[in-house]
């Protein structure tokens, strides 16, 4: 009891003996820690963002005018039991019609003898299945099939859209990354100036027999708390944030209850790593 009364104390000690300094620590921290958090809930929400616009995508089979309208049935019912569709609809050539005279607020067709417009079929997709990849495949599965005159889908935007959100994850991972080391290395230098300010006591310590890892502990649990008392700080400023701000068109996405906290065991693991190398070089 003695000891760990000790130990704490330590701790205690060596942050309000320099209040100023460990203010400044915590701030410092909590601008790297801010800019992490910025970091990761725009990834979610970029990803978000990127899968709202896709699942509005959508493949329009075009049917040849000599497939009878007696099979459209059996065509929609082959076409709906392949992999990844979620539902279709048929627009026969009257809706076509329809959806023209909509667009164009005039009927265009107005004196033609016979409708010209094509009847097609229009695939929804289930949401996991959007991707470049998979229409690719059912695009040729569908050319393959009788009666299919022409597919249409936007597969050149698609494929840009992928290979966006591809670089901007790995720009985004490396920011994570170097904001993390970052965030290292300023707790190992918080460390290493505490320590300095108490060398005489260190020295005395050890030629009283004190061993490294006692020695270590108050610190080890300084850059723990730095550490933690920083993200939080960081993690209660960005929902008080986002409870203020909307943005238009796009849903700010927060990291689940279980991934905040293996970011608090991670935020635990780095104070303690910082804390450990940070007085290990005053050691």
């Amino acid at each position: 009891m003695t000891r760990l009364r000790f130990i704490l104390g330590k701790f205690l000690g060596n942050i309000t003996a320099r209040p100023l300094a460990a203010l400044g620590s915590v701030l410092s921290l909590f601008l790297l820690f801010l800019l992490f958090d910025l970091v990761w809930i725009a990834s979610y929400s970029i990803n978000g963002f990127y899968n709202k616009i896709i699942s509005e995508i959508e493949i329009e089979v075009f049917l040849d005018n000599t497939v009878p309208d007696s099979t459209m049935t059996i065509i929609g019912e082959i076409i709906g039991d392949l992999e990844g569709i979620d539902s279709i609809e048929y627009i026969s050539r009257d809706n076509a019609r329809s959806k023209l005279n909509d667009l164009m607020g005039v009927d265009l067709l107005e004196g033609f003898e016979n409708n010209p417009l094509p009847r097609s079929i229009i695939i929804i997709f289930e949401p996991n299945y959007l991707n470049s990849q998979n229409l690719d495949a059912l695009n040729q599965a569908l050319k393959r099939m009788a009666g299919v005159s022409d597919i249409f889908y936007p597969s050149n935007w698609l494929a840009r859209a992928e290979y966006t959100k591809l670089v901007i994850s790995e720009i985004l991972i490396l920011l994570g990354i170097v904001i993390s080391i970052a965030v290292l290395l300023n707790i190992i230098q918080i460390i290493v100036l505490s320590a300095r300010t108490r060398t005489e006591e260190i020295v005395q310590l050890q030629l009283m027999g004190a061993g490294s890892g006692f020695l270590a502990t108050p610190y080890i649990i300084e850059g723990i708390f730095y550490a933690l008392a920083a993200s939080v700080i960081g993690r209660i400023l960005i929902y008080y944030a986002i409870d203020l701000y909307t943005f238009r068109n796009i849903e700010i996405i927060l990291p689940s209850l279980e991934e905040r906290s293996y970011f608090c065991m991670a935020t635990f693991l780095i104070g303690m790593i910082g804390g450990y190398l940070g007085i290990r070089r005053e050691l």
